[in-house]
């Protein structure tokens, strides 16, 4: 490779902060490095953020966490451009760094580029296109920078952290919030929050170094457009409620046609067995840490698959042990703050607790009229002419 070009004085280091977009890969914003130096006619901008599209198996990978990241870079003019194009806003914070330091880090963006060390494991909380970033400058500075968190609350979680990001895309806040394990529910410190590009942005602008403000000048590079983002015609909670509304309705009605009631039994406990079959994989076998270790489990149960299949006698002990580990859960839901974040887990928890009680209510009462139970309360008979 040949060696990184020696800059002049006139040569500045920038942290460029694109705003979150509507789409979903966009959400949670991007930020990257900036180099120009006019002596010299080098104006280009480092993306740690960038994959390869036609990596083999990707949607596989991507889940399971070894999918490689790499650091890329792009002249500033086609950067802004595409930031333009779609009508995102960008700012750009000029650094107050030495000519050393600018040189410094030019050289280590420059040999990782040009290196296998280019490639990286992407962890959303802990390593990613912005946490890189601020290890870049980190390292390249002769005097530590103070960072001032005294204006942060100290108790907030990943997930909390979170929810403003996910709020315009409320299928996508369910989701992920439903992908993500214990480890999201842990308390931040203030240098954990910088995986967040908007968080990085606000960390620098009150930076000291010596005395003096770390960030020169700070202007904006791209004014966002006047575009709506586009909203979900039917959210989360409606479906849920709705859901509700329907079971408390089928399951009144004395007259229910029995397959209408068994139809709706492998429907919600068939998807909740699937939905948790996806997130067991997950946490088995996924290298991202945020889905491991998650105790949605213990009410999305892949065992659920039982309750589709024709009901049988020891139907109604899974019954309770699922209520008791339900149960569980929702306490969980309740210590970790997750319920007040996300109401539509709540909603589900109840719409799964209420199934359950009338499953096992209602094959109680068949037994109770003296009916074969299970057996007949899900048996049906079909009259011929």
């Amino acid at each position: 490779m040949a060696k990184p070009v020696r800059l002049s004085e006139a040569a500045t280091i920038s942290l460029i902060t694109c705003a979150p977009g509507t789409e979903t890969y966009a959400l949670f914003g991007h930020s990257a490095l900036r180099v120009a130096d006019p002596v010299r006619g080098l104006d280009q901008v480092y993306n740690y953020g960038t994959f390869n599209f036609q990596t083999s198996h990707f949607y596989w990978r991507f889940l399971r966490g070894d999918l490689r990241y790499f650091l890329s870079v792009v002249p500033f003019r086609n950067f802004q451009r595409a930031y333009e194009q779609e009508g995102r806003a960008v700012s750009e914070q000029v650094l107050a760094l030495e000519p050393r330091e600018v040189q410094r880090a030019y050289s280590h963006l420059e040999s990782t580029l040009h290196s296998p060390a280019k490639y990286y494991q992407y962890q959303f909380f802990a390593d990613n296109c912005s946490t890189r970033l601020f290890e870049v400058l980190n390292a390249s500075v002769d005097t530590p920078l103070r960072l001032d968190s005294s204006q942060v609350s100290p108790a907030a979680t990943y997930r909390q952290l979170l929810v403003s990001y996910l709020r315009p895309a409320p299928w996508v806040k369910l989701g992920m919030n439903i992908g993500l394990g214990w480890p999201a529910d842990r308390a931040t410190h203030f240098r954990q929050r910088l995986f967040l590009p908007l968080e990085l942005q606000r960390a620098l602008a009150k930076a000291t170094r010596k005395g003096r403000p770390f960030v020169a000048r700070q202007h904006q590079v791209v004014t966002a457009s006047s575009r709506t983002a586009s909203h979900a015609a039917f959210a989360p909670m409606g479906l849920l409620l709705g859901w509700m509304a329907w079971s408390l309705l089928m399951w009144r009605w004395t007259h229910c046609p029995t397959w209408l009631r068994r139809l709706h039994v492998q429907v919600l406990f068939g998807a909740t067995a699937l939905l948790g079959g996806l997130l067991t994989a997950l946490s088995l076998a996924s290298l991202h840490t945020p889905v491991q270790a998650n105790y949605q489990l213990l009410w999305l149960l892949p065992s659920h698959l039982v309750l589709v299949a024709r009901p049988c006698s020891w139907w109604r002990t899974y019954i309770v042990i699922s209520l008791a580990l339900l149960i569980i859960g929702s306490l969980l839901t309740l210590v970790t703050g997750y319920v007040q974040l996300l109401p539509e887990v709540g909603a589900l928890l109840a719409l799964l607790a209420g199934n359950l009680l009338w499953l096992r209510t209602w094959g109680k009462g068949s037994k109770q009229e003296g009916t074969n139970g299970w057996e007949d309360s899900f048996s049906v008979v079909h009259n011929t002419g």
